[in-house]
């Protein structure tokens, strides 16, 4: 396996328990520096961008198995024995994959609405790849330029954003994308695969779901409590499935209560 170092964030690294947040597909650590913030009054917060994406290292070599390499790294090279794990979305399948295969580093467990099941790909994966392959970035001279550019196309603002902040200034090539879309494309099967845990996570488990999100159903966290039977399900009514962008607060409320059991 290719043994890449990936970029990470760091907040309050004095503090003795540390927390580990994982992005989703196409985000970043960058998205989540408010959360961790929040969270650094208690715990020393480290965000990496995962393989592929934002300004970590890019490889043909993509799935749950190598992105958990990569955090087991981080770990070993910060001496960090054990911590509470926060993923969202694919970052939420890499959480439950280190919970189920690496259960002795983790301390609590949260997951923030993906389920274990095998998911198609849904339609904004497909707008935001089909964007991503069809706009020539070396013909913009200004950010302000690109971003008229994809609100033409895409009629999201949330999306238009999105994109926006996977493209970075290059000295020498113009704009240029931070994500390996290729390879993201090419792998998504894997993203989207179904886990198949080989041991179960006898550990406390947090499942928050987005209320107008349908990504887990009744019958997936009746799966979910097969593999993780201390596991609890909370729902926070208005948000999508960006349940930490669209409220913060009570996402950090529902976190803060589970922690504090």
């Amino acid at each position: 396996m290719n043994k890449i170092k990936l970029f990470y964030r760091e907040f309050s690294p004095e503090k003795p328990q540390t927390m580990i947040i994982l992005h989703g597909l196409f985000g970043m650590s960058d998205n989540w520096v408010s959360i961790a913030k929040h969270f650094s009054n208690r715990f020393h917060v480290i965000i990496p961008d995962l393989r592929n994406h934002g300004n970590s290292p890019h490889t043909d070599e993509f799935g749950y198995p190598e992105m958990s390499e990569d955090i087991l790294n981080i770990m070993e090279e910060k001496k960090i024995h054990s911590a509470t794990i926060i993923g969202h979305s694919m970052g939420g399948k890499l959480a439950m994959n280190l919970a189920c295969f690496f259960p002795q580093i983790i301390d609590k467990l949260i997951v923030v609405d993906i389920n274990l099941s095998e998911s198609e790909s849904r339609e904004i994966h497909s707008v935001i790849f089909e964007i991503i392959a069809n706009t020539d970035l070396k013909k913009f001279k200004t950010f302000s330029e690109i971003q008229r550019y994809l609100e033409n196309k895409i009629d999201q603002s949330r999306i238009v954003l999105f994109v926006m902040k996977n493209i970075k200034r290059h000295e020498n090539e113009g704009f240029i994308w931070k994500l390996n879309y290729l390879a993201l494309f090419n792998n998504l099967h894997k993203i989207m695969e179904e886990l198949k845990p080989m041991h179960n996570f006898i550990k406390p488990a947090l499942f928050i779901k987005g209320g107008e999100s349908d990504y887990i159903s009744n019958a997936d966290f009746i799966e979910i409590k097969k593999y993780f039977p201390l596991a609890s399900l909370e729902t926070i009514a208005g948000a999508s499935h960006w349940v930490h962008a669209d409220k913060p607060k009570e996402f950090q409320n529902v976190i803060d209560k589970f922690l504090e059991e």
